[in-house]
């Protein structure tokens, strides 16, 4: 069942009608499954790419109106909240939508959907624009209503966050005692997800990550792989824990054995950068003048041909394949943000040596509060030391 109160769900759904209004939108028809998850509670391993499952959000009379796949049926009256449960099959989907737009009279409304979402497939989604035009509605775009008024996290989601970053550390943590030549990049990263169940994570959006080894420099985004760890190794590990799909990430570099002198560098020169940040971070304005402040900060005590990516983007709610939000420190994304209370991003320093071939990374999970931004682990940013036997 959904696992927040049924104020916070009204809430959300008060707040993007109000959006809708702003945008002339009658309904939204909301189809990206962190979206979904948001409005409803409703979460899965996977979604049929070739249907339209989702929610369509009624302004007026506020109606909220679930649509999923028949075999779906008992699953979808268990996990999402909504007001009324609509079905189809694989052949006949856009033309129940329409259908049922018009018996519930929305055949002549202004209907956003969404086009940027991970789930379905963009023909599926003119498909449905197309029933719906030709049955009188007025179709547009309706994309980043739902994900920019999630961007600012309520009291109870931050409580999950911090929740999540709680879990990461203690397993992060926990692998430093762990963590031994011989394993694989696999094994340590089915260990690092053992160990964050055992804090109380859930499954996150994508496995942990495990860079060791020559081609670690390059391998920032690889999945783990059978190479053995080795003693002398610099080994970097990112995971995310997760409270109720919302998701706290947290990146440290651990040495095996006696710490390479130059990752030990790195690391230490740009651990600062995160105070910088949290210096020049100021309620009201976009992230990019804090952001562009650390990264210089980085890149005043680093060779430019060492520092892979300083940055970061929002975190919150997040499904496979990924746990990257819509938008970035950076403010270069589609859409625009502000610092505000109950902002949550990552903030990254990837630093890697294309000759000493390693990567040496830290990456935190960023509130933003009434009081300046905080920092949620607890563990420090430099390289961490992994005695051996």
């Amino acid at each position: 069942m959904p696992g927040f109160a049924d104020q916070e769900y009204e809430e959300r759904l008060r707040k993007v009608r109000a959006s809708m209004a702003a945008a002339g939108l009658d309904v939204l028809y909301v189809t990206s499954p962190p979206n979904v998850f948001y409005l409803t509670g409703y979460d899965a391993v996977w979604y049929p790419w070739r249907l339209p499952l989702g929610c369509a959000v009624v302004r007026e009379p506020e109606r909220l109106v679930f649509f999923d796949w028949s075999r779906h049926e008992d699953y979808a009256k268990l996990h999402a909240r909504a007001d009324e449960l609509v079905l189809f099959e694989y052949g006949d989907a856009p033309a129940v939508v329409a259908r049922a737009f018009g018996e519930r009279g929305l055949g002549g409304a202004t209907v956003g959907l969404e086009r940027f979402g991970l789930n379905p497939v963009g023909p599926i989604v003119e498909a449905v624009g197309a029933a719906l035009a030709e049955a009188g509605a007025t179709v547009t775009a309706g994309d980043w209503i739902v994900d920019d008024v999630r961007l600012y996290k309520s009291p109870a989601e931050l409580e999950r966050i911090r929740r999540a970053g709680a879990a990461a550390d203690a397993a992060m943590s926990e692998l430093r005692e762990r963590l031994r030549p011989g394993m694989t990049e696999l094994q340590v990263s089915a260990l690092l997800t053992s160990l964050l169940a055992d804090a109380g994570s859930e499954v996150a959006a994508t496995p942990a990550l495990v860079c060791s080894g020559p081609t670690a420099w390059v391998d920032t985004h690889s999945f783990p792989s059978a190479r053995e760890l080795e003693a002398g190794d610099t080994v970097s590990i990112d995971c995310c824990g997760v409270i109720d799909r919302y998701h706290a990430n947290l990146c440290r570099t651990f040495a095996l054995g006696e710490p390479d002198p130059e990752a030990a560098f790195l690391l230490d020169a740009a651990a600062g950068s995160v105070g910088e940040l949290q210096r020049l971070a100021r309620l009201g304005e976009g992230p990019e003048v804090a952001a562009a402040a650390a990264e210089r900060w980085v890149h005043d005590r680093v060779p430019s041909e060492k520092v892979w990516w300083v940055g970061g983007y929002s975190l919150g709610i997040a499904l496979p394949p990924s746990w990257v939000g819509h938008t970035y420190l950076a403010n270069d994304g589609l859409s625009k943000v502000t610092w505000e209370p109950g902002y949550v991003s990552n903030y990254e320093t990837v630093l890697v040596d294309p000759k000493a071939k390693f990567e040496a990374c830290a990456i935190d999970t960023i509130v933003m509060t009434e009081d300046g931004l905080e920092v949620l682990s607890e563990l420090p940013r430099g390289l961490i030391e992994v005695p051996l036997p």
